[in-house]
C-alpha cells in the first residue's frame, strides 16, 4: 500500500504558521503531493527535507523563487495511476472540469486553490482537492494495486 499526504494552500507565513506543519507525522507517508501556495521558499525547503518523496507545483501566491523551483503542473505515476498535479488558479476558482483538460492520460487530478475539499469523478478521472491547509485541512490518499481510498484530515 502507498500512503500519500495531499496538501494545498499552505500559506505560511501569511495565513498559517510552521507549528501546524509540525503536527503532521511525515514519517507515516511514502509521498507528499503539494499543490502550491507555500508562499515563501523556506516552506518548500521544509517539505523537501522530510522523509517522504516530495512532489510539488507552485500556486498563485508563491514567491518567485518557488515559481522558479517548481513546475506549474506535472504528472507522476504512483502504483497503476497517472496523477496530474496543478494548483487550480489556471481555471477560475479551481474548476476541475477545466483543469483536467490541461492534461493527457491521467487517472487522478490533485488540485487546490478554492480552499474547498472535493472528491468527484469527471469523465472517469478522480478529481481531489484536499482543502486548504491554512484552514487546517488536508487528506490522505491510499493506493492499493487497483484501489484508491481517501481520508479527510484536520490538524
Amino acid at each position: 500500500m502507498i500512503k500519500i499526504l495531499l496538501i494545498s494552500d499552505i500559506h505560511i507565513p501569511t495565513r498559517n504558521r510552521y507549528e501546524n506543519l509540525g503536527k503532521i507525522n511525515f514519517s507515516e507517508y511514502d509521498y507528499v503531493i503539494a499543490t502550491g501556495d507555500f508562499v515563501e521558499e523556506d516552506v518548500l525547503f521544509y517539505f523537501q527535507a522530510q522523509k517522504p518523496i516530495f512532489y510539488g507545483v507552485f500556486g498563485n501566491v508563491d514567491y518567485y523563487d518557488i515559481k522558479y523551483a517548481l513546475p506549474e503542473k506535472r504528472v507522476i505515476r504512483l502504483g497503476n495511476y497517472n496523477i496530474g498535479m496543478i494548483h487550480g488558479h489556471q481555471a477560475g476558482w479551481g474548476d476541475p472540469e477545466k483543469l483536467i483538460k490541461r492534461f493527457q492520460k491521467i487517472d487522478i487530478l490533485i488540485y487546490g486553490h478554492s480552499h474547498r475539499k472535493s472528491d468527484i469523478i469527471i469523465n472517469g478521472i478522480r478529481c481531489i482537492n484536499p482543502g486548504a491547509f491554512c484552514e487546517m485541512s488536508y487528506a490522505n490518499l491510499y493506493i492499493r494495486s487497483d484501489e484508491i481510498s481517501l481520508k479527510w484530515m484536520q490538524v
